[in-house]
């Protein structure tokens, strides 16, 4: 199955290709974020959210990349939760994929439709050989 969620100016595209969930960053954010792509095994996907996601400007320290509280927020951050990754710019546009076995523990990631891209990794997750539910 392969899905791929639209290419923006600034941001990314989410899709999914060889049982593995990819998040890839263009142009200034993945300049700022110092990454220029993340795979993820759809096994490790535990779920995915599209709940609006807090700036908490002082909450996560920031490890590497970019953020300006309210405008961007791009790199890897350290929360009370473990290392996260945020490509984000509108906290109502954004996915957060929650992760085991993995370095980070979630990523927040801003696409045009957060709830279509959502349904797709879910749907993408459900089809995987001995999946289950969590």
């Amino acid at each position: 199955m392969k899905f791929w969620a639209g290419e923006k100016e600034m941001g990314g595209n989410v899709k999914i290709e060889d049982g593995n969930l990819v998040f890839e960053l263009h142009g200034i954010d993945e300049i700022l974020s110092i990454k220029r792509s993340v795979s993820i095994p759809l096994k490790h996907v535990l779920s995915v959210s599209t709940e609006k996601v807090p700036w908490q400007p002082f909450r996560q320290l920031k490890v590497v990349g970019a953020r300006i509280p309210g405008m961007i927020k791009d790199g890897r951050f350290l929360s009370s939760d473990g290392m996260m990754f945020f490509e984000m710019h509108d906290p109502d546009k954004c996915i957060t994929v929650t992760l085991n076995h993995e370095h980070y523990k979630k990523i927040v990631f801003e696409v045009d439709d957060n709830e279509a891209v959502a349904k797709h990794i879910r749907d993408a997750i459900k089809s995987q050989p001995n999946h289950n539910s969590y």
